[in-house]
C-alpha cells in the first residue's frame, strides 16, 4: 500500500512539475543559462547572435518567431478543467524571456561589457539591462484542456520611443501548416539600464545589429495596432477619480 501511495505522489509530482514550488524561477534561469551563458564563449569567437538572427541573409529577423512548448499541469486547471485563465502569464513570463534573450543576445554581451564605457566596470550581471513588464493584453479563443500541449509562439511586434510590443499567440500543433489558435496576447515591455535610465528600443535594435529601412517600414504599420497601450492615462485617471468616488 506504501509503495502504491508513494507511486501516486512520484507520478502526480512528475505530471506538474511546472507548477511546483520553485519552478518558476528555476525555468526562467533555465532559459538564461541556454540563451546568454553557455552561448558565451561561441559570441566571444564571432560577436554575432549565436541564434544566427543577424538580419544578414534575412532583413526581417528581428520579427521572426521563437517557439515555447509546454502542457497544462493538473495544477492550472480552473473547476472546468481549463486552463486557468491566471496562468497563461506565468507561461507567458518564460516565453517572453526566450524570445528576448534570443533576440537581443548581442545587446545583453555588449553591456555585459561594457562596451559604451557607461558603467563602473564590465563583466557585471548588474551591467544586463532589466526588462520590466509595463501591461499585458489578452484574449482568450479557446480552452486549453489538462494535460494538452500547446506552443507559445512570440514575436517582435512593433516599437515607439519608450515601448516594445511582443506579440504572443499560443497554439495547439496540428500538422506542419495547420495550428489551433487559443489565445493572443500583446506585452508592452521597456528596457531599462542602472536600473531607472530607459533605453530606446531603435537603439536596442540597431545595437543588436538587425535595424534597416523594411524593419522600419513594417514598424509603421504594426504600430498602428497597439498605438493605444502607449499611453495609460487616462485608466490611471479613471481609477483615480473612482476611488475618490468611493472614499466620499
Amino acid at each position: 500500500m506504501n509503495q502504491l501511495v508513494k507511486g501516486l505522489v512520484a507520478a502526480f509530482l512528475v505530471s506538474t512539475y511546472k507548477s511546483l514550488p520553485l519552478a518558476y524561477c528555476f525555468k526562467f534561469y533555465y532559459r538564461i543559462i541556454i540563451n546568454l551563458i553557455l552561448p558565451r564563449f561561441k559570441y566571444l569567437a564571432t560577436h554575432e547572435n549565436t541564434f544566427g538572427i543577424t538580419s544578414k541573409t534575412n532583413k526581417l529577423d528581428l520579427f521572426e518567431y521563437t517557439t515555447f512548448n509546454t502542457y497544462v499541469s493538473p495544477l492550472e486547471i480552473d473547476m472546468y478543467l481549463h486552463k486557468s485563465n491566471s496562468t497563461y502569464l506565468v507561461d507567458l513570463d518564460i516565453a517572453r524571456t526566450d524570445l528576448v534573450t534570443k533576440i537581443f543576445q548581442v545587446v545583453f554581451y555588449k553591456y555585459f561589457d561594457n562596451f559604451q564605457n557607461e558603467f563602473k566596470s564590465a563583466g557585471k550581471v548588474s551591467n544586463f539591462p532589466y526588462v520590466p513588464v509595463a501591461s499585458i493584453q489578452c484574449i482568450f479563443k479557446k480552452e486549453l484542456t489538462l494535460f494538452q500541449k500547446f506552443q507559445i509562439k512570440s514575436k517582435v511586434l512593433a516599437w515607439d520611443q519608450k515601448w516594445l510590443f511582443v506579440l504572443s499567440k499560443f497554439v495547439i500543433p496540428n500538422g506542419s501548416k495547420n495550428e489551433k489558435l487559443c489565445a493572443i496576447a500583446i506585452t508592452k515591455y521597456v528596457f531599462k539600464k542602472n536600473g531607472r535610465i530607459t533605453i530606446k528600443p531603435i537603439d536596442l535594435i540597431k545595437d543588436a545589429g538587425l535595424y534597416n529601412d523594411e524593419i522600419v517600414k513594417i514598424n509603421e504599420e504594426n504600430y498602428k495596432l497597439v498605438d493605444y497601450m502607449s499611453s495609460t492615462d487616462d485608466l490611471e485617471q479613471v481609477a483615480s477619480n473612482f476611488g475618490h468616488i468611493l472614499s466620499n
